[in-house]
């Protein structure tokens, strides 16, 4: 029987509105495709969620030092403003189901954890989240200095909780290939598509390493006694 539960955070329990993306690099007059070359680099995004950058301030004052034109005070303002405020919305505003799925899981006694990729910026608002009252602990790759889908963050939590990789399960929508990494430390994983549907160029790298699939988060709750 399981004991405990690690979800992933973006794209699992919360959406962080990609749709809001203009509040952010609207600012420089750049699209969100133009806004993507410098903001989601990978070396830039490693150095984020390993927790390079102890403010936000930093880190948009380092990427707007990559971006071919100058950018005022003003700008780089306006920029950390529009990701916080979208960033504060997906912890806060949430989809349906989702704390009901928690509230439920709890209910049945399970011990539950957050292992997410994360900067500083994506984190500010978790003590305002509803999410945060659910959660025995949340590890923050930013926090701790180490990313999915290295087999370190998944056992911080996994110790954390009091629980061995077989007694519990990851759920998540499969990014930076953490059901890879959650599977290759013992855990159960479970694929969630319930805030993003995957192309299907994702999906054939995911599925493999899914043992069970969900289209949405509440049908966690019956499968967990099936685990």
């Amino acid at each position: 029987m399981k004991k405990a539960v690690l979800f992933d955070m973006f794209f699992t329990l919360a959406d962080p509105r990609t749709r809001l993306e203009s509040l952010e690099c609207g600012p420089l007059g750049l699209s969100p495709q133009e806004w993507a070359r410098y903001f989601w680099t990978p070396e830039l995004g490693r150095r984020r969620a390993l927790g390079e950058f102890p403010s936000g301030e930093a880190l948009i004052e380092t990427v707007c030092a990559l971006l071919p034109f100058p950018v005022s005070e003003e700008q780089k303002k306006a920029v950390l403003a529009g990701r916080l405020t979208r960033m504060s919305k997906a912890l806060t505003e949430l989809q349906p189901g989702i704390l009901e799925t928690l509230e439920a899981l709890r209910a049945r006694g399970l011990k539950l954890a957050v292992v997410s990729n994360a900067d500083v910026i994506d984190i500010e608002a978790w003590d305002r989240s509803p999410l945060a009252a659910f959660f025995d602990c949340a590890v923050f790759s930013c926090s701790v200095h180490m990313v999915k889908p290295e087999p370190e963050i998944y056992l911080r939590a996994l110790k954390m909780l009091g629980v061995r990789p077989e007694e519990a399960v990851f759920v998540g929508d499969g990014g930076d290939h953490e059901l890879d990494g959650a599977k290759a430390v013992g855990l159960t994983t479970v694929w969630t598509e319930y805030l993003q549907k995957k192309k299907p160029e994702y999906r054939a790298l995911i599925e493999p390493f899914a043992d069970r699939h969900i289209n949405d988060i509440r049908e966690l709750v019956p499968l967990i006694g099936t685990l």
